[in-house]
């Protein structure tokens, strides 16, 4: 009497099926949580050079400015009122860019010097996908979701 142990072809290509069959339906909520991550980390980027720059305006007790899409396109850095580097040049992936910008200017307190709050988009090109960098006139940062800001919160 011979003792067999191990798979005949026929399970072994079931297996092999179920494991293909699964790993086709997940592959697209993968690759939207990676779009999504790759947005939410843009926006904390951004968030916390802005919050960077405020803090660097209070204690140099100068004016500065956080620029987007400078000195090119994807690209932000803090600059001084003559728009001289005071940081390095911060990078967007690739596949993420601005949506609406307004360039931010600092006072000596920490304050937007335009009195009006402002947001800045952070996209990839998906309406879901967008997060929302919101300064208030007092220099406070938040992140909000693109629903959020549609839901007026």
């Amino acid at each position: 009497m011979r003792d067999t142990a191990g798979f005949t072809l026929i399970e072994t290509l079931l297996v092999v099926a179920l494991i293909s069959v699964l790993a086709g339906m997940t592959a697209p909520a993968v690759s939207a949580g990676i779009d999504r991550y790759e947005v939410i980390s843009a926006s904390q980027q951004v968030a916390g050079t802005i919050r960077t720059a405020r803090y660097q305006a209070v204690g140099k007790n100068r004016i500065l400015k956080v620029r987007f899409d400078y000195p090119e396109a994807g690209q932000f850095q803090i600059v001084d009122a003559d728009d001289a580097a005071i940081g390095l040049v911060q990078h967007l992936d690739d596949d993420i860019q601005f949506g609406d910008f307004t360039d931010l200017e600092f006072s000596t307190s920490g304050r937007l010097t335009s009195g009006v709050a402002a947001t800045i988009v952070i996209t990839n090109g998906d309406a879901d996908q967008n997060r929302t960098v919101v300064v208030s006139k007092n220099g406070q940062v938040e992140l909000h979701t693109q629903a959020e800001e549609e839901a007026g919160g």
